[in-house]
């Protein structure tokens, strides 16, 4: 019996096998217009905030798509079929093979990248029952790599030479001489 893992190339994206939640209305019809909708919006606009479900569902899907028109290219007939179900704007499918594909094709690492952006939320000491959003998961930026905006900023990492942690190591070394006097006069 032949080995069926060698037939499908292995994601350089790791996907991770677990219960996503992702349910609708409609059930399974539903969850899978919801990602076709979403992978349609994130290879027409290559940049999109969603909630980290669905971000990581549809990045392996993504990741799938672009791989198989790297690969295969736009004459494959399965390749074209899975292009044309799962994209919704048949003018992204030519986005797909012409942009995408060439764009990709030397990428050693994934196709795409999740950021984790501050959460929108109310603040709590508004009112209570205060309409507006909820946000159960953590809010993410997906977005195809080398698209044309500007990087999303991440965490800096703590530099004692900015500005105001100069100031703030002083006013604690201030406040330190304060509480401590005895510390602070002892003879050198």
């Amino acid at each position: 019996m032949a080995d069926a893992t060698r037939l499908i190339p292995a994601l350089k994206h790791v996907v991770t096998h677990r219960h996503r939640k992702l349910t609708t209305v409609k059930g399974s019809v539903g969850r899978v217009e919801k990602i076709r909708a979403t992978l349609t919006a994130l290879l027409k606009h290559e940049r999109i905030e969603l909630n980290y479900p669905r971000a990581d569902e549809v990045r392996g899907y993504a990741e799938r798509l672009i791989q198989d028109a790297i690969r295969y290219g736009d004459c494959h007939t399965r390749t074209m079929e899975l292009a044309d179900f799962w994209i919704n704007e048949k003018q992204l499918v030519h986005k797909l093979f012409k942009v995408l594909a060439p764009r990709f094709a030397t990428y050693q690492g994934t196709y795409t990248r999740v950021h984790v952006l501050q959460t929108p939320f109310n603040d709590k000491f508004d009112e209570p029952h205060k309409p507006g959003p909820y946000y159960k998961y953590n809010w993410v930026c997906l977005e195809l790599k080398g698209n044309p905006y500007p990087p999303v900023p991440g965490v800096v990492a703590p530099n004692p030479q900015f500005l105001p942690n100069v100031l703030l190591s002083e006013a604690r070394k201030e406040v330190h001489r304060m509480q401590f006097p005895e510390k602070a006069a002892a003879p050198a």
